[in-house]
């Protein structure tokens, strides 16, 4: 069964992988608004259950680029690519204000959020950018 997977080889098929990975944010981000829906949007982030301690606004941000991810990764694999790297670039501007700032956009961004912010954000522009990066620093024969 295992020698049947196949991993992605090329740029694009990394960012497409990573693209529909990202249905399990939107999926988070459903979870959390229906947990929110029920006991009240201003039940405190550590009320919820583990790995589900967003605030309502982070879910909702989780929600959406996990819809849009999943979207591209399933039905406009072409845009992928371009996809991860503005995610790179947003998830890695939380990871930094999170990190090194008070100013989250009215998030709670503590330790746990940025624990992932920074590997996502970090993945994403390592598929989304390192291939051009590599290329333009590679002499041509």
């Amino acid at each position: 069964m295992l020698s049947q997977l196949k991993l992605p080889r090329t740029q694009q098929d990394w960012a497409v992988f990573y693209c529909r990975v990202m249905a399990l944010f939107a999926l988070q981000g459903l979870v959390l608004m229906a947990l929110y829906t029920l006991r009240g949007f201003d039940a405190h982030p550590d009320t919820m259950p583990p790995g589900l301690k967003l605030d309502p606004l982070h879910s909702v941000i989780h929600l959406v680029t996990g819809l849009i991810g999943a979207y591209i990764g399933f039905g406009r694999p072409s845009a992928a690519v371009r996809f991860i790297q503005i995610f790179s670039v947003f998830y890695l501007l939380l990871a930094v204000l999170g990190t090194f700032t008070h100013f989250h956009f009215g998030m709670q961004l503590q330790l746990e959020e940025n624990a992932l912010h920074w590997p996502l954000g970090l993945l994403a522009a390592l598929i989304g950018f390192a291939p051009q990066w590599l290329r333009a620093r590679t002499p041509s024969a």
